[in-house]
């Protein structure tokens, strides 16, 4: 080839990245490098060679390429040592990926004079520059350290702010990364968890050293690269899943963890977290679930409880799970004709996860059962907030099958807080039978057998037990305690309230003759309604109500998860 030939490429190069096509620009750099003659060394063919590498490692670092073009500039500083630019491009992309060390070793470079390269101002200024905020960086990350040092959930968050300062210097440093998603697991923040390590593990793929660690594996298929930088996000990604109620996708990404071998000396404490332990964690979490879910479809509704209950005695780290748990219980109970034991069931489930509407709309259910009106009415206006809320959140598009079921739902949470809403005023008393969870023909002593279970079980200072076992000491469990001893507050009046009147031979008396009243007047207030509708109303109109009242009752059915 010609000798200019290597030069001719570098020009078209410049041109390209000139117009911003970097990929273009690095392919013309690339056949300039092949064009030049591997024995020819005079200065000639040097001097174009060492500035078609470096205006390649330009190219790369636009590109994300950062550890390909610390190659390109360490080669164009070994064919042309005066080529300042190449130092000061290799210093800014170590300082980039958080390399601090080399970092400053090539800014130091860039700041030596000799006799024959005289640097000018803006160069020494740079290098400077650059200097600092390697000390910059090295500050902020020790800042944060001490903060994540204290394992505390203030600590992770204060510990935030020096490792932003640090990413907005060195944005690609993977040790900086990591520590911000520990921050984030710490105050649990586990969504930004998953997002930070699924959209910085591309990068940092591209820009990963093989020297001096373990080969690759193939697993499922998915030909990546199994190393440190790959371990510590999929094992952030599998335990925010985890604690988010997402099970069977930690599951997954935590089976195809165990087929990696690491070897990682770098994170040696890391790798020794081994994920079998969640994973058997899990797959019995799953399991009870499962099982509980098959046994109602059985209609084996003891059984079913039995099931969830040992899913709840197993682990309740994971709060969306374990709310499931609770709000599918509270269903068996429900069919078992145990309110207080389903209502205190939902109230756990509301407790841990806020904005879980089946549970809501659950309690608001049960509480409707016993007649409890008003709390009904809280329950629903909480329930129809959280469906406002999620409106207006949702920032997905919608089908339109979506949309209609939200509107469905939402105007039947408004129907029904109507109707709890007039049925308050009435003044009606609860139903203590069913609060018991005894029958009317109990005696008095299963009344009292039945209530000293239940206030063993319901009492305030008891209700959280399952919780306090699991969940580490923060504001979160704060919170949550408080709930549910409120919830469990209530509940425990109403079970005293009740046995107060059915142990009473005379209250009960009274009680009762009340209920007949009251279930004979509204027999006949039923009845004369229907008397009047099919009065006004053509034959087969009134066929035609008796299937939609009958479809609408089948419908009003309890679902599982």
């Amino acid at each position: 080839m010609m000798p200019d030939v290597c030069e001719v490429w570098r020009l078209r190069g410049n041109q390209a990245y000139k117009n911003g096509y970097m990929s273009k620009a690095e392919e013309c750099y690339t056949h300039g490098i092949n064009s030049s003659p591997s024995k020819d060394n005079s200065e000639y063919s040097v001097k174009p060679l060492a500035l078609c590498y470096g205006n390649r490692a330009a190219a790369r670092i636009s590109l994300g390429r950062l550890r390909e073009a610390i190659s390109d500039c360490e080669m164009a500083a070994s064919l042309d040592p005066s080529y300042i630019k190449a130092y000061m491009r290799a210093a800014n992309c170590h300082l980039v990926l958080g390399e601090l060390g080399s970092a400053v070793q090539y800014f130091n470079k860039c700041m030596k004079s000799t006799s024959s390269v005289c640097l000018d101002r803006r160069t020494t200024i740079e290098a400077a520059e650059g200097l600092q905020q390697a000390q910059r960086v090295a500050d902020f990350t020790s800042c944060a350290s001490i903060f994540l040092e204290k394992r505390t959930p203030d600590g992770a968050s204060d510990a935030l702010v020096p490792i932003a300062n640090a990413l907005s210097i060195s944005s690609c440093s993977d040790k900086l990364l990591q520590m911000k998603a520990e921050a984030l697991f710490m105050i649990r923040r586990y969504k930004e968890v998953i997002e930070l390590c699924e959209n910085t593990l591309q990068t940092a793929e591209r820009n990963f050293v093989s020297a001096g660690i373990g080969g690759t594996t193939n697993v499922n298929g998915l030909g990546s690269t199994y190393h440190s930088l790959i371990v510590w996000r999929w094992n952030k990604i599998s335990k925010s899943h985890f604690y988010l109620g997402n099970l069977e996708k930690a599951l997954d990404i935590l089976e195809k963890l165990q087929q990696v071998e690491y070897t990682c000396n770098e994170n040696q404490e890391e790798s020794r977290e081994s994920p079998a332990s969640l994973v058997a964690t899990i797959s019995e979490l799953l399991r009870y679930k499962n099982a509980g879910n098959e046994a109602v479809r059985d209609r084996k509704y003891m059984e079913a409880v039995e099931q969830y209950t040992a899913a709840l005695s197993r682990n309740v780290d994971s709060r969306p799970f374990a709310a499931i748990c609770f709000c599918n219980r509270a269903a068996a109970n429900q069919a078992l004709v145990q309110i207080a034991d389903a209502i205190a069931d939902c109230s756990l489930a509301m407790a841990l996860d806020e904005n879980y509407t089946k549970a809501v709309s659950r309690r608001a259910t049960l509480h409707e059962m016993i007649r409890d009106y008003d709390q009904a009415a809280s329950d629903l206006q909480r329930l129809i907030s959280i469906l406002v809320k999620q409106s207006d959140k949702t920032k997905t598009p919608e089908t339109s099958v979506d949309r209609a079921s939200s509107r469905k739902e939402l105007k039947q949470a408004r129907q029904r807080l109507s109707v709890m809403e007039e049925k308050s005023k009435e003044g009606i008393h609860l139903d203590f039978f069913l609060i018991m969870g005894v029958k009317t023909s109990d005696s008095a002593a299963d009344i009292k057998k039945a209530y000293r279970k239940a206030a063993l079980r319901h009492h305030p200072d008891k209700a959280a037990q399952i919780l306090v076992r699991s969940e580490s000491e923060g504001p979160w469990l704060k919170e949550i305690l408080e709930e549910v001893h409120k919830g469990a507050d209530r509940l425990f009046k109403m079970i005293g309230e009740a046995y107060s009147v059915l142990s009473d031979p005379t209250k009960r008396s009274d009680y009762e003759l009340e209920e007949e009243i009251r279930k004979a007047r509204a027999s006949r207030e039923s009845y004369r309604s229907r008397k009047a509708a099919e009065a006004s109303s053509p034959p087969y109109q009134t066929s035609r109500r008796y299937w939609k009242d009958s479809w609408r009752t089948n419908q009003n059915t309890p679902s599982w998860w």
